[in-house]
């Protein structure tokens, strides 16, 4: 094993050492290969302390780790560590309200579009689910594509996903064009 080889090992070495002693005090969550996942006390208790649904924070987690690294989800930033063969740790951590800085002001209606957008729903799904016709839903793309700068869904769900635009409070956005 040459010199770069031992320096390599003894950096994962310590890396590995530095996320065993975090595993009770930071808050994470282990995502498997399947998407099942299981999160330590410290992030329960990170993810109630902000008054989030537990199982709509996990949903946008798993999302998001399909397609990112890092992205942020209300005043969460999550980082993910993915693993060969599948699975992942999402780490935790309080943000400044990085999200905010330029507004787009996307409204409730073209929030819960994106939402419905994000999990993939097709857009004769997204109307039946919020009672609209599919020229709407349509509408309400053609507005959330020109309020974020982009021109197609999946541009649309990686910006709100990234940006954190999909919040878990439904109120109003102000949101970040990249």
């Amino acid at each position: 094993m040459g010199r770069i080889d031992r320096k390599l090992l003894s950096g994962i070495r310590e890396s590995l050492a530095k996320l065993a002693d975090s595993l009770e005090t930071a808050p994470i969550v282990f995502i498997d290969d399947k998407g099942d996942h299981w999160m330590n006390l410290t992030a329960e208790k990170f993810i109630s302390g902000k008054g989030l649904s537990k199982n709509d924070f996990m949903q946008w987690i798993k999302i998001g780790s399909s397609h990112l690294h890092n992205f942020i989800y209300g005043d969460t930033d999550i980082s993910l560590m993915k693993f060969p063969g599948g699975g992942a740790l999402a780490f935790l951590r309080h943000n400044e309200g990085k999200a905010d800085s330029e507004p787009c002001n996307l409204t409730k209606r073209e929030v819960e579009v994106l939402r419905h957008l994000a999990k993939g729903h097709s857009n004769r799904q997204i109307a039946e689910m919020m009672g609209i016709t599919p020229g709407t839903v349509n509408t309400h793309l053609d507005n959330i594509y020109q309020k974020l700068g982009c021109s197609n869904r999946s541009m649309a769900c990686l910006l709100a996903l990234r940006n954190g635009l999909l919040r878990p409070l439904h109120r109003t956005l102000q949101c970040k064009k990249t």
